[in-house]
């Protein structure tokens, strides 16, 4: 049962959360004219909470003067959320550092995807809210990256591993290896993502930047523009995706504009067949988000109703598709749990179809067919 609309936002508190949001992205006023009416700060915050970008948000709402601002205790409450983000922030790169010193001990070479190599494009890194460390090693030595893995910190936390990497959970911070970068259920977009992601990360003179004051490894920034995409893409027709990874997105394209092969970059986009995709996000990222359309490469919009749709959907289920689906009603036993499983995903498939339909078809005959296996082989 779909449970995301049950606290959707007003028009206009919808609106002062983007004139909030933007003002938290690019360091800029609040449009001060739209908090002339009271304001539920409490829906406000949820969506903020919902999307993982409430640290961002914060930094919008500290533009606002004194008497616009939430009431002291929800003030309050925003200020120990904040304080969590900002201690997530730390602890996750003191342990990319530890991981990162042991794996090059061990001769091994990973890059550092998304996530905190993305914290360095906000106003204020450190509220970036914190999700995990994947670190991507390839086929050849994945193998020897988890068994490296396996020796690190205290196991806190559930651990398994997919086709795509090992998930591991230590000393609280989930951490990801990766034997490949990324995965999609259509076979053909699949094909052609790994033909991509070995020309950039195996056969381009390994040509990587730094995280800045650091030795961890980033891709090239063409393929970071055109994987962040990817990977938003991805989550967004398989299950939901939230705004955090939609202004990741947008902040490496401004701040990175100059020094995208844009020309590259568009044809890769084409060799995807994720023309519509792209333009669909780069007009969520332009219209709602602020980004200058000059720092879209092939920037022209999409049907404003395709955009609204989409962002409805991004708003209702927040996250990673977190709050779409009422997952207390998933049985408890494993067919039941695995039944439910698969009418979340078909419903979910519904909602997107219409936005890449022989896409989806040919992903979904592959996702049916992978649940039968695991299934039947009781995985």
């Amino acid at each position: 049962m779909a449970k995301g609309g049950r606290d959707r936002m007003t028009a206009d508190d919808e609106r002062r959360f983007f004139s909030l949001l933007r003002a938290g992205l690019w360091d800029k006023d609040v449009e001060l004219c739209l908090f002339g009416s009271p304001v539920d700060w409490q829906s406000l915050l949820e969506q903020g909470r919902k999307q993982t970008v409430l640290g961002v948000l914060a930094d919008g709402i500290g533009k606002l003067p004194p008497a616009l601002r939430p009431p002291f205790p929800i003030h309050r409450s925003l200020q120990q959320e904040l304080l969590h983000i900002r201690q997530g922030h730390i602890l996750l790169n003191h342990v990319l550092q530890e991981i990162w010193e042991k794996l090059a001990c061990a001769g091994i070479r990973p890059v550092l995807l998304k996530g905190q190599g993305m914290a360095q494009y906000y106003v204020c890194p450190e509220q970036r809210q914190c999700g995990d460390i994947d670190l991507y090693v390839g086929p050849e030595q994945y193998d020897h990256a988890c068994q490296v893995l396996k020796k690190y910190g205290k196991p806190t936390g559930e651990e398994n591993e997919s086709s795509k990497h090992r998930h591991f959970h230590r000393n609280g911070v989930i951490i990801e290896i990766h034997r490949l970068a990324g995965t999609f259920s259509d076979p053909l977009t699949n094909k052609r993502f790994q033909r991509l992601t070995r020309t950039y990360l195996h056969e381009d003179g390994y040509c990587f930047e730094k995280l800045k004051g650091t030795d961890v490894s980033l891709p090239p920034v063409n393929f970071d523009a055109l994987f962040l995409f990817f990977h938003m893409v991805g989550h967004f027709i398989h299950g939901g995706v939230g705004l955090r990874q939609v202004c990741d997105w947008a902040l490496f394209l401004s701040a990175r504009s100059a020094d995208i092969d844009k020309e590259r970059l568009s044809r890769e986009i084409r060799f995807l067949h994720m023309e519509k995709f792209w333009r669909l996000f780069g007009g969520i990222a332009v219209d709602y988000l602020g980004l200058s359309g000059n720092s879209f490469p092939d920037f022209f919009f999409i049907g404003k109703k395709e955009m609204r749709r989409a962002m409805n959907l991004i708003l209702e289920t927040g996250n990673f598709g977190h709050y779409f689906f009422d997952l207390s009603l998933r049985p408890k036993n494993y067919y039941g749990g695995k039944l439910y499983g698969f009418y979340c995903r078909v419903r979910w498939q519904r909602e997107v179809f219409s936005f890449a339909p022989w896409m989806l078809l040919r992903g979904g005959l592959v996702d049916f067919w992978g649940s039968i296996k695991t299934v039947l082989t009781h995985k």
